[in-house]
């Protein structure tokens, strides 16, 4: 396995891995490495070898905690921010992003600039390459979402990345169960006023 902090990255290396590899999915902001985790146990050893997993994480205390929980030769954990790493990935090198939570800063009604992000991620992305993306919405008053206000921010959601390159490939209402973090796991307990939908979204390279 190998771990870097933030400065520290064989950059060469890292882009001799992501080519080599036969599959690379990328968790950006991986939190304490147990969504990650439980993403490598899903599958079998025998195609686990094939997999390159990579976790960023710039929080160090998060960081330290992830590297405690993998014993694979073929994952990298990060430390660093995710902006700062995903330029070193060559260009159509990525079978699957993984965004789960992210800061409401990286994903905003009210401002465009965010879309840089996901732009940057879809040229990273193979051909058919995916994004997966489990977000939440609330609202000022924290109080309960109604079904009309969730479906049309879903909506736009969906034209957003749309306009970005992307289409849908499927839709979740909530959050996979399988999938775990402090954070998910906390929002689940109050469905009623912090609603979430997974998208799934590939790469359009028409």
């Amino acid at each position: 396995m190998q771990h870097s902090r933030s400065g520290t990255l064989d950059k060469a290396a890292f882009a001799t891995a992501t080519v080599s590899a036969t599959k690379v999915v990328v968790e950006l902001g991986m939190g304490d490495g147990r969504l990650l985790e439980g993403l490598v146990k899903q599958l079998p050893s025998t195609e686990n070898q094939k997999v390159l997993y990579i976790g960023i994480e710039k929080d160090r205390y998060q960081y330290s905690t992830a590297k405690s929980r993998f014993g694979l030769a073929n994952a990298w954990l990060i430390n660093a921010s995710f902006e700062d790493i995903i330029p070193l990935f060559p260009d159509q090198s990525v079978d699957r992003f993984l965004a789960i939570l992210p800061d409401p800063a990286y994903i905003d009604r009210k401002s465009t600039g965010w879309e840089n992000l996901y732009k940057a991620l879809h040229v990273k992305l193979k051909n058919r390459g995916s994004l997966q993306i489990v977000t939440e919405i609330t609202n000022d008053l924290f109080g309960p979402i109604e079904d009309s206000e969730y479906n049309d921010w879903v909506a736009w959601l969906g034209t957003a990345f749309e306009s970005m390159g992307f289409r849908i490939a499927s839709r979740i209402n909530g959050s996979p169960p399988e999938y775990s973090s402090r954070c998910l796991d906390q929002f689940r307990g109050d469905e009623e006023r912090i609603r979430m939908v997974t998208l799934d979204l590939e790469k359009d390279s028409r």
